[in-house]
C-alpha cells in the first residue's frame, strides 16, 4: 500500500534520511552485539586454554583442588550462602570440550 503511494508521491528527502538513520542505528546496534559476542569468546577460550595448561603442568588433582581452596577460602562452614534456596543443591561448573 505505501509503495503505492510512493509512486504517487515520492518520499521527502527528509523522510528518507529519518528511514536511512533507522536503518544505521539498527545496523550499529548488531554490529556493537556481534563484537560483545566475539569479545565473549575470546574471553572464553582464554580460559579454556590456561585452564588446559595448568591441568597439564600440575595435573587434574592439583588444579581441581587450588580451585576448590580458592573459592572456599573466605566461605565460614556454618554460614549459608545468601542466594539459597532450600532444597537445591549448588552444581560446580566444570568447563566442556565442546
Amino acid at each position: 500500500m505505501r509503495s503505492l503511494a510512493n509512486l504517487f508521491s515520492p518520499p521527502t528527502p527528509e523522510k528518507i534520511a529519518e528511514k536511512e538513520l533507522q536503518d544505521m542505528r539498527l545496523t550499529l546496534f548488531q554490529a556493537e552485539r556481534r563484537l560483545l559476542e566475539a569479545q565473549m569468546q575470546v574471553d572464553y577460550y582464554r580460559n579454556m586454554i590456561a585452564f588446559l595448561e595448568e591441568v597439564g603442568t600440575s595435573g587434574v588433582e592439583g588444579v581441581a583442588d587450588r580451585r576448590y581452596a580458592i573459592t572456599h577460602a573466605g566461605t565460614d562452614a556454618t554460614a549459608t550462602p545468601a542466594r539459597a534456596a532450600p532444597g537445591l543443591t549448588t552444581v560446580p561448573i566444570v568447563p566442556s570440550a565442546a
